[in-house]
């Protein structure tokens, strides 16, 4: 596999690739290149356009620590130990080394600059940045911006009202310090770099900048955006780009039929904001306003993107640099009547997966093959030509940069829990299959769904009781094996 990979770089192989590794947060592939062409996405787009863009890649848990902590560990989350934001993967396996530290440790110079790890806090702590990321990992302290948020008056003012009630002894001048949600939207006329992605595109530019002056040794530059996760806040200019009168809302915004009440989400973390309401429906304006905002910061992030990729290649680093862009997990915008992530349905759990390396025969092209973000750690070893380490649960997609309809995996796989329940879901070419099991009986399996994707390609029927279903269902619960079928579904 290695010497394979290695025969594709062709010139370039003498000398040790670098990495820039793209993570942006809660941005669902709706994309230009994705065929979404109302949301506007030209730096992205241009990145497809020399690398192969993944049409069905898969998180492994749809909320961010637990899928970061996959991604940067290599485990998946039963073998990590992380299924929620409040466990750092260092709790469970003090001694992983992490994807960059696997690079750090083989001579690279390690940096990262934005959201990359999820910032942990303890349950019942003030839910402050993790600044410093996981140390371990990095060759000199992770770069990440404060937590503000808001910048009009209006929403400062709704900030400030949070913090007074979740912490009324203390400043009211210490507000910008924690993590406080006012307004859902804002559309602040400032420079791009007086928001966070503006401050860590302009940090990457200064990395790639000393990069292309010493070019003495190999680089790994990890590049994490925040936006378009909630609050939806972008400079006004971005915000002019959409109409919201012209937005289309969701279609099929009904539970799917038949499916568990739990498999779904109440759009808890769009009604945290002071602007939502608590219950009830969204009104097509909030609607359209919402979707306006989210598309918003995703040309917002697509400008920062931008100029990560202009400074590489100004830099004379573009011919010797693996890049990587990826998404932590996909999101609802109103479909299923539910906003926000952390399901296992096919909007929540598909994700933007983008690679280029140089000397790749497949640039431009895109694969239909079922991969993960698991796989990015195999992957990033693999095109570098490092040895992939043993402990990595997911698969190389280095193949499929010169032949992307190579035949593939059988499944992608996530899982969610609920309470008591976790649900294991397995994405087939053709299914989506989950299976809810009781934690504390792992044998006992409390519900199933079934979604055919050929005839059902927005999940709107859940299938798993039809008679007419049986063998596929006994079929798909034995490749499943209750979370443990990715064992037999690698390449």
């Amino acid at each position: 596999m290695i010497s394979a990979c290695l025969g594709m770089l062709g010139a370039v192989e003498a000398k040790p690739l670098n990495v820039l590794m793209i993570a942006v947060d809660d941005m669902r592939p709706e994309l230009g290149c994705y065929g979404a062409s109302h949301v506007k996405s030209p730096n992205i787009d241009r990145l497809a356009n020399s690398g192969v863009v993944f049409e069905r890649a898969y998180c492994q848990q749809a909320i961010c620590g637990p899928t970061r902590a996959s991604l940067l560990t290599g485990l998946r989350p039963d073998s990590s130990g992380v299924h929620g934001n409040h466990t750092h993967y260092r709790d469970k396996h003090p001694d992983i080394v992490t994807l960059p530290q696997y690079f750090k440790n083989n001579g690279y110079f390690t940096a990262a600059c934005g959201k990359i790890n999820h910032g942990v806090f303890p349950k019942g702590s003030a839910p402050k940045w993790d600044v410093m990321g996981d140390p371990q990992s990095w060759s000199v302290p992770a770069f990440r911006p404060g937590p503000r948020y808001y910048y009009t008056e209006e929403g400062i003012k709704s900030a400030q009202g949070t913090f007074k009630k979740m912490f009324p002894k203390r400043p009211i001048s210490d507000w910008g310090k924690y993590l406080v949600f006012g307004l859902l939207t804002e559309s602040p006329e400032v420079d791009d770099d007086v928001l966070y992605d503006g401050q860590v595109a302009k940090r990457a530019e200064k990395y790639l900048n000393d990069f292309g002056k010493t070019k003495d040794k190999p680089f790994f530059l990890a590049v994490g955006f925040i936006k378009p996760h909630s609050p939806y806040i972008a400079p006004k200019k971005y915000f002019d780009l959409y109409e919201p009168e012209k937005i289309a809302l969701a279609e099929n915004q009904e539970r799917p039929e038949n499916a568990p009440r739990f498999a779904g989400q109440g759009s808890h973390e769009k009604r945290r904001y002071t602007d939502q309401p608590n219950r009830g429906p969204f009104s097509t304006e909030n609607q359209q306003r919402t979707k306006q905002a989210y598309y918003a910061c995703i040309s917002y992030i697509d400008a920062q993107i931008g100029r990560v990729l202009d400074s590489l290649e100004k830099n004379g680093l573009a011919e010797n640099t693996v890049v990587i862009l990826w998404s932590d997990h996909g999101y609802h915008l109103g479909e299923k009547g539910m906003w926000g992530k952390t399901t296992n349905y096919e909007l929540d759990t598909r994700v933007a997966m983008i690679c280029r390396t140089p000397g790749m025969k497949a640039a431009g092209k895109n694969s239909q093959a079922l991969v993960e973000l698991v796989d990015v750690y195999p992957s990033l070893a693999s095109l570098t030509g490092l040895p992939v380490p043993k402990h990595c649960e997911g698969s190389s997609i280095a193949p499929l940069l010169n032949a992307p309809d190579k035949d593939w995996k059988h499944a992608a796989f996530s899982q969610f829990s609920r309470g008591t329940r976790m649900g294991y879901a397995m994405r087939t070419d053709r299914y989506r299959y989950v299976e809810w099991l009781d934690k504390k009986n792992e044998n006992t399996v409390v519900a199933r769904e079934l979604y055919d994707h050929q005839n059902d390609p927005h999940e709107t029927k859940n299938i798993a009781d039809d008679p007419k279903q049986k063998e596929v269902v006994k079929k798909l619960s034995k490749d499943l094996d209750q979370g443990k079928g990715w064992k037999n579904a690698q390449r």
